[in-house]
């Protein structure tokens, strides 16, 4: 998988996660029992820390990208 393939194939991950996130806080605000409240809050930070995972995993994808582009194919620095 190239560097392009795997930044789109996070940016996919994070907008499914961002909707599940949204879904979820949709069914804690319906939620009628502490039990169900309890359960749907585990899953947000689940939610929430694999972003947070993601997030940094494309921000040094990029960040390793710039640094990358900047060698020349013959090995010597831009």
């Amino acid at each position: 998988m190239t560097r392009e393939e795997r930044i789109a194939a996070i940016q996919a991950e994070l907008a499914n996660i961002e909707r599940s996130i949204a879904e979820t806080e949709a069914r804690k605000s319906a939620a009628t029992s502490l039990d169900e409240i309890a359960r749907l809050d585990d899953e947000l930070v689940a939610l929430q820390a694999r972003r947070t995972t993601l997030q940094l995993e494309l921000t040094n994808l990029q960040a390793a990208g710039n640094e990358v582009a900047s060698v020349r194919p013959d090995d010597t620095r831009t």
